[in-house]
């Protein structure tokens, strides 16, 4: 029997070809459809993505968000995906070696991402990724929360031009991945699609979502938590808050390291950093 020998191309920044990755993404993830348009509409100028193609066909996809670790550039490996009938078949493993590779050449020194499943944790951690990098956690009631708003005593008003670049670098201060202002935007607006609320003022800026009485805010950065204590209660009656953030003392100090992605070095003599916090997340 003769068989047929499958030849791909790999790509990077192929725009005409964004019709058949909007496709593949649907295919592939649980998403709205609005979710992946605003996705291409606005994350484009500030990624790069990546294409392993068959007779001309986009088969698999990746995406790297463009940021910074500890004054080295970095990334965040996103939206990988694969064609359901070409699974199996090393594609995309072959793909994330051709991104990683011209990440390397770009001078990208880290390269960061979240496992969509547990079982994806030994996937990438046959391309070197390490299970380094964690968040904390901790739970709130209303009346603790609110014994921290009191000692804010500044006006809280919207303002839709904060420069969230700087407000990570006060709150997180180091050994997290500097997300940039275009980036948390969009995914103010796209965790919006599935309900979550966006609160922010001059001092702060959160996302979280309420369920079953709790206020689950998984992301969030502040100069002062009693300014983020006090947009919160007034943007929702719930019982109790958890706070989900960077893996440090301060906020979380009574806390345990819970695990919260990989990172990789694209450096083989750099040594990888620990306790590396990534921030938002997508698929």
């Amino acid at each position: 029997m003769l068989k047929l020998r499958m030849i791909l191309t790999f790509d990077k920044n192929q725009y005409s070809c964004i019709a058949q990755l909007k496709r593949l993404w649907l295919e592939a993830f649980d998403e709205k459809a609005e979710a992946a348009e605003l996705f291409f509409e606005r994350c484009l100028s500030f990624t790069s993505f990546y294409t392993a193609s068959r007779d001309g066909e986009p088969v698999s996809m990746l995406f790297l968000v463009h940021g910074m670790l500890n004054g080295s550039k970095a990334h965040y490996l996103c939206c990988a995906a694969t064609a359901r009938n070409c699974r199996g078949m090393g594609i995309m493993s072959r793909l994330i070696e051709y991104a990683l590779e011209d990440a390397r050449k770009n001078g990208e020194a880290y390269s960061l991402l979240f496992p969509a499943s547990e079982r994806l944790y030994d996937y990438y951690s046959r391309f070197g990724y390490k299970p380094l990098c964690a968040t904390r956690s901790k739970a709130f009631s209303r009346e603790e929360l609110m014994q921290f708003a009191e000692k804010y005593n500044s006006l809280i008003s919207p303002d839709n031009s904060y420069d969230y670049e700087e407000l990570q670098r006060l709150s997180l201060k180091n050994n997290f991945l500097l997300q940039n202002n275009n980036f948390v935007s969009f995914a103010s607006d796209y965790y919006s699609l599935y309900d979550c609320k966006a609160v922010k003022s001059k001092n702060c800026f959160a996302l979280f979502e309420d369920e079953n009485g709790t206020a689950d805010v998984f992301y969030s950065l502040y100069t002062d938590f009693s300014s983020l204590a006090q947009i919160l209660l007034e943007n929702t009656a719930v019982k109790r808050f958890v706070f989900t953030g960077k893996s440090d003392g301060g906020l979380y100090k009574n806390s345990e390291n819970e695990k919260y992605g990989m990172i990789k070095s694209l450096d083989d003599n750099e040594k990888t950093p620990e306790n590396v916090y990534i921030g938002i997340t997508l698929n």
